[in-house]
């Protein structure tokens, strides 16, 4: 009885503390995947990408140049703001890597420099939390524009209220949009025909050479000057930024080869420098064994001929010595045949 109750407090100690870290403990996490699918609309200098959840919320990613703006609403047309008493945002993320302006918001953040919150002013308000409106903005500069034109995927990590939402933008259309933002608007015609009312302008294509596989070909519309020069100069501006890369990979290489070629040449001239030290050792050792045979030859036979001298002498006499067996084959005949029938001199 007393484990049990024992037990019971431990759990409800344990669920106190889980609610007092988060207030809904249940809310799980929304991700919301928005592709090139979800066509971006251009309306008086806004280009705005809309998705939904599950719930019914509408994520409005808007986009005129200058700022980036998050705007969450009730409705699809964006005229129904979310109101919220809490809204953060944890990061912003251009391929995996977060935003600088987004860490730089972080770091010049009153108060803390954990997330972005609803309340706390950034400075010189480069980035924004609006939380009555339900909107998020973000003043940009050149260098997150360029990085928003030249990357894969941006991800927004937002908690308005209490349930975190991860949105996952593709934005392999992100430059497209840029360039028709940029595109000046034709003047208006004076009278239109009921037909060129009713009809919708034909889409026209800028595509670059056949060798550049990965540039994705620039839509405008068919009949406009302006936008066809814009999406023109859009794809000679890609295929340069091509040519760019591929004259650095192939300088790289170049470099590269030059490296092995110039470690190959080393490599070959210490093999040689080795090679030579090794002949010069073993010409070395041979002329100096040649000398001590040479040496040993002379001084061999010099003891030869000093010992026959004088062994000839008992020789004469008819007697042989054993110390002069080792020269008996300069020995007369009789004395070799005295030796070999007596054979005294061995042990």
């Amino acid at each position: 009885m007393m484990m049990r109750r024992w037990f019971t407090a431990i759990f409800l100690s344990v669920l106190s503390f889980s609610l007092l870290a988060d207030p809904n403990p249940f809310a799980k996490k929304i991700k919301v995947n928005i592709g090139a699918d979800a066509a971006w609309k251009i309306d008086q200098g806004v280009a705005s990408k809309t998705a939904s959840d599950s719930r019914g919320r509408y994520y409005h990613l808007q986009f005129d140049k200058q700022r980036l703006r998050l705007l969450i609403t009730n409705d699809a047309a964006g005229q129904s703001p979310r109101h919220y008493t809490s809204f953060g945002v944890q990061d912003i993320q251009v391929d995996g890597k977060t935003l600088p302006l987004f860490r730089w918001c972080l770091n010049n953040q009153e108060r803390h420099h954990r997330f972005l919150q609803q309340g706390l002013a950034v400075k010189r308000s480069v980035c924004e939390i609006d939380g009555d409106q339900g909107v998020v903005t973000l003043h940009l500069n050149r260098a997150t524009l360029t990085a928003l034109e030249n990357g894969k995927r941006l991800v927004w990590l937002i908690k308005p209220y209490r349930t975190p939402v991860k949105l996952n933008y593709e934005l392999t259309d992100f430059a497209d949009m840029v360039a028709a933002l940029t595109v000046k608007k034709a003047p208006p015609v004076a009278a239109t025909t009921a037909v060129e009312k009713i009809s919708k302008p034909s889409k026209c294509w800028a595509g670059a050479p056949a060798k550049y596989k990965h540039i994705r070909p620039v839509e405008y519309a068919c009949g406009d000057a302006g936008a066809k020069a814009a999406a023109e100069s859009r794809i000679v501006a890609l295929i340069e930024r091509e040519k760019e890369k591929a004259r650095k990979a192939a300088e790289a290489k170049r470099k590269k080869r030059e490296a092995q070629a110039r470690k190959q040449r080393e490599l070959e001239a210490q093999r040689k420098k080795q090679e030579e030290a090794r002949r010069k050792q073993q010409e070395a050792e041979a002329a100096e064994l040649a000398a001590s045979e040479t040496k040993a030859s002379a001084l061999s036979s010099e003891i030869t001929v000093k010992m026959v001298g004088m062994c000839r002498k008992f020789w004469d006499k008819g007697q042989h010595r054993c110390y002069c067996q080792k020269y008996i084959d300069f020995a007369p005949a009789v004395i070799k045949a005295k030796a070999k029938a007596g054979d005294s001199c061995k042990k």
